[in-house]
């Protein structure tokens, strides 16, 4: 999806007119797929999230023999795919857009969070792609799980926490 997206917006002559006219044809607002950021963590979710909604343009132009963008097209199992990511992306996006868990003392329970996420699927089974991708993830999340124990910021905080919680504020400054 991010290759056919820079391929349409740098065909302006041949790929970028097919992409409108296939947005018209199945009457959707000409709208081009956002691009991927590294520098933005949840660009990724974003540009799924529009390639899901304009599946059949890209289905269209994808199969167009005459645009050259077959190298880009996706079956069924690859839009299911797509589908498991957007899941994934949605929950952690929404779990890290919470004003709570940007804490150093969260540290440690969101990462428990995040681990449990990846360890069990919701309510519907994660593809086996999406599940070896995921893998990768949870190794790299318990690299630097393990280095928060190290963190002299995170053993202050921590051993500050009982203090500095509203509820427990009551029980010792009373």
């Amino acid at each position: 999806v991010r290759k056919l997206s820079f391929a349409v917006v740098h065909s302006t002559t041949i790929a970028l007119p097919a992409w409108r006219d296939a947005c018209a044809a199945h009457s959707l607002h000409v709208r081009l797929i956002p691009r991927d950021v590294k520098t933005r963590w949840n660009s990724t979710y974003d540009m799924l999230n529009v390639a899901v909604e304009y599946r059949e343009v890209i289905d269209d132009i994808t199969a167009n023999k005459s645009l050259k963008l077959r190298q880009y097209e996706l079956d069924d199992e690859g839009w299911d795919i797509i589908k498991d990511l957007l899941r994934v992306l949605k929950e952690t996006t929404l779990f890290f857009s919470q004003d709570t868990v940007a804490t150093i003392a969260h540290v440690i329970p969101t990462m428990d969070r995040i681990d449990t996420m990846l360890s069990s699927s919701s309510t519907e089974p994660l593809s086996p792609s999406v599940k070896h991708a995921l893998s990768f993830v949870q190794k790299i999340m318990d690299k630097y799980y393990s280095k928060t124990d190290l963190s002299n910021v995170y053993r202050i905080a921590m051993g500050l926490l009982p203090f500095l919680h509203p509820q427990m504020k009551l029980k010792y400054f009373q």
